[in-house]
């Protein structure tokens, strides 16, 4: 069973998309944070550890990136998912694998990014659509709205997934495979000079913070 889940890549893309509508779309339950589904997607690829570290690292250097107001950040759980998810299917327990992946996974969350700003789009003009329905007393539109975006939502996101951990995998594969061996050590010093980093990350945003509060 568990051999069968870590190379399903369907199912994964779809344990994604769920962590990922927690942004918008499903109450904002904090399950699309990187520190619970980077774990949680190691977790159905046999590597708990290694999606722990990935998402303790992005949680704390993207800690402020949320979706507040009219802001659109980037998806940090595609940073967390797709570098586990292409580590642990490639080359499982290989640190300097895992922080390539994150690399990679970086130009896929910009991507998103703008897959992200058309649906918002999307759902601006629906939501218009619903208003004037509204007007005129067919209020069942309300429900119906909801469904698509909900609907629609769930669907980019999920093709998305789909595409960036099979596209995405080739290409993390086949680029890695090329990596010069300075690189590599590079990316072995990085596995646990990051979590420095993030931390220093946290502390300048722990004191802007406080600032703010002061004036």
């Amino acid at each position: 069973m568990t051999s069968f889940i870590s190379g399903n890549t369907i199912f994964l893309a779809f344990i994604s998309t769920l962590c990922s509508a927690d942004v918008i779309t499903m109450g904002q339950f904090m399950i699309y944070r990187p520190i619970f589904c980077a774990p949680l997607l190691g977790f159905f690829m046999g590597d708990v550890s290694i999606g722990l570290w990935i998402g303790m690292i992005v949680e704390m250097i993207w800690i402020n990136a949320a979706p507040i107001g009219i802001a659109v950040p980037i998806d940090v759980s595609i940073l967390g998912i797709l570098s586990t998810f292409w580590m642990c299917k490639y080359f499982k327990g290989l640190h300097e694998a895992a922080i390539w992946g994150l690399v990679l996974a970086v130009p896929f969350a910009y991507l998103y990014r703008l897959v992200d700003i058309f649906g918002r789009d999307f759902n601006t003009k629906l939501m218009h659509w619903i208003e004037r329905r509204v007007q005129n007393g067919e209020y069942r539109y309300i429900n119906i709205g909801i469904f698509v975006g909900v609907f629609f939502f769930i669907v980019k996101t999920f093709l998305f997934y789909v595409f960036s951990m099979i596209v995405g995998g080739w290409i993390y594969r086949f680029i890695y495979l090329e990596l010069p061996t300075f690189v590599l050590k590079g990316f072995q010093k990085a596995w646990y000079l990051l979590p420095v980093c993030g931390f220093g990350m946290v502390m300048f945003n722990f004191r802007k913070i406080k600032r703010l509060f002061k004036h």
